[in-house]
């Protein structure tokens, strides 16, 4: 039971510490496609202070490349797209990982004990032939662990598809503001 308290209280720490995580990294899509429509009406300035007024990951990526873009030249689009990748690995995905440990150990843990659990009752089996209603018991017991372990990897499946989730929609925000700014830098290239 002990390493199943453990796998619980890893589940519940990944899931809290990935919400208040998210709560300040997440520009959301309401910022991506607000900063889309000013980069496409080429409204650099006004695109430059939302990404600055801005909180989130996407934000201050976006407020990054524009204060250097007159320094990137041809590497424009491998820094966007490199820096893009490291807020999503880097980042957002840190921590998901061992949340999917959690979730698969958790059931093979409560098996373990329930597994060791029976042997043990059988071999009471085996001391205590008077007596064949505590191997019952024992045997009840023993599932408890299998239980747990169960539960315990659905309660990390629910918090696993809510993290996942918000990862996936803020990847396609900062992929939205990557493509828009190497999209509108390499057109004002091309416009020169």
């Amino acid at each position: 039971m002990w390493p199943l308290l453990m796998c619980s209280f890893a589940a519940i720490a990944i899931g809290v510490e990935r919400y208040l995580f998210y709560k300040k990294a997440i520009s959301g899509e309401k910022f991506a496609s607000s900063f889309c429509r000013m980069m496409n009406d080429f409204n650099l300035v006004g695109a430059s202070e939302l990404a600055e007024q801005s909180k989130g990951e996407a934000a201050a990526m976006a407020k990054e490349i524009l204060d250097i873009k007159g320094d990137l030249g041809q590497r424009l689009e491998t820094i966007v797209y490199t820096k893009a990748d490291r807020i999503i690995i880097d980042s957002l995905e840190k921590n998901i990982n061992y949340l999917s440990v959690v979730i698969g150990l958790s059931p093979m843990l409560g098996l373990l004990g329930t597994i060791t659990g029976m042997i043990s009752s059988f071999n009471a089996l085996n001391e205590r032939t008077q007596n064949p209603m505590a191997v019952t018991a024992g045997i009840g017991e023993a599932l408890i662990t299998t239980v747990f372990g169960l539960c315990i990897a659905i309660m990390g499946m629910c918090i696993h598809a809510y993290l996942t989730s918000k990862i996936k929609t803020e990847t396609l925000n900062i992929n939205e503001v990557a493509d828009t700014l190497v999209d509108i830098f390499k057109a004002n290239e091309q416009s020169k």
